[in-house]
């Protein structure tokens, strides 16, 4: 598949990615903070690692393209992880 064609996917997969893992560390900080804390670091990495084992093995790559790739990603887990916080304006 074209890498063009994955950029926006990645890029959307990773904005609800992003949000749901903040709902998810918002309901678990609910009952103990550390629980949601290291709930989130652990889903998150991963989720990270998922993603970096089906891209290696579904895609050949450049290193500009993956660059890109690694910034959609980024920017739509940013997006979802900011957006999720400032819709849900969690009280801890």
């Amino acid at each position: 598949m074209n890498v063009t064609l994955w950029i926006p996917a990645v890029l959307v997969i990773n904005l609800v990615l992003g949000g749901l893992l903040m709902i998810g560390v918002f309901s678990f900080m609910e009952r103990r903070v550390s629980l949601g804390a290291l709930g989130g670091i652990v889903v998150g990495t991963g989720v990270i690692y998922t993603q970096a084992t089906l891209g290696e093995e579904m895609l050949q790559v450049t290193v500009g393209e993956m660059k890109l790739l690694v910034i959609a990603a980024s920017l739509g887990a940013v997006i979802g992880v900011v957006g999720t916080v400032l819709a849900v304006e969690p009280d801890l």
